[in-house]
């Protein structure tokens, strides 16, 4: 009979991570982003090295918060919804607009996120 060990994080997820400790302008050690983000510095280190799945969503965002990365970052490398996400999940028409979305390849789907990015920030100018 074998373990069931949890998936790594994506190489990718691991990569920002190690990369915006080291360029973090306070140089912060693993202990101390650790401290800060609210997490074990074990857990932390095997997450550097490989050895640990995603992180929770709220762990996700306080590393996005305490190593000054672009909020969302790291849930796209995690292959993760965020919070919002997940909201945005749970309403009637969600499902009918993924399903449409699923349908599209995967080329188009820069061109409808412009598009849709478009429309939230005319959105957000046309209720103030």
């Amino acid at each position: 009979m074998t373990a069931n060990k949890a998936a790594k994080a994506p190489e990718r997820f691991v990569q920002l991570l190690k990369k915006a400790m080291e360029d973090h302008p306070d140089k912060l050690s693993l202990r101390e982003v650790a401290r800060r983000a609210d997490i074990s510095p074990a857990y932390l280190s095997y997450l550097l090295s490989g050895d640990r799945g995603v992180p929770s969503n709220e762990a996700i965002d306080r590393l996005e918060e305490v190593l000054g990365i672009a909020p969302g970052t790291l849930f796209r490398a995690a292959g993760k919804p965020n919070d919002e996400a997940l909201e945005f999940f749970r309403k009637d028409q969600a499902a009918s607009i993924v399903q449409s979305l699923a349908k599209l390849p995967a080329a188009e789907l820069p061109a409808i996120r412009k598009m849709i990015e478009r429309h939230v920030q005319k959105s957000r100018v046309t209720r103030k």
